[in-house]
């Protein structure tokens, strides 16, 4: 096994979301859900740094503890990719396409 990198993670379960946010919106809202997957999220106002505002949303809309959401990563500020603990991909997908407005 010399040569083979091992990485270490928590083990925790969950599912991840790949988000592409429009800013400055007049409404916060699940818009739609892309060929690829990616879901398209409206975020109301002028907003800079994202985050906070997109799990604060996610979690309301989805009636979900904000707790369960943590960002992997932010890219040129609109697009995101998401980690939504113990919660199965199918679960949050069903989630995602009932909330799309």
């Amino acid at each position: 096994m010399i040569g083979r990198e091992f990485r270490f993670h928590d083990g925790k379960k969950g599912a991840a979301l790949a988000i592409r946010i429009i800013k400055k919106s007049s409404d916060n809202l699940i818009r739609k859900v892309l060929k690829d997957g990616t879901v398209v999220i409206h975020l109301k106002g002028n907003v800079e740094e994202p985050g906070s505002i997109l799990i604060k949303y996610l979690a309301s809309e989805l009636n979900m503890d904000p707790e369960r959401f943590d960002i992997i990563e932010v890219k040129e500020g609109v697009d995101v990719l998401l980690s939504i603990l113990d919660i199965e991909p199918g679960e949050i997908q069903k989630l995602i396409l009932e909330n799309i407005s």
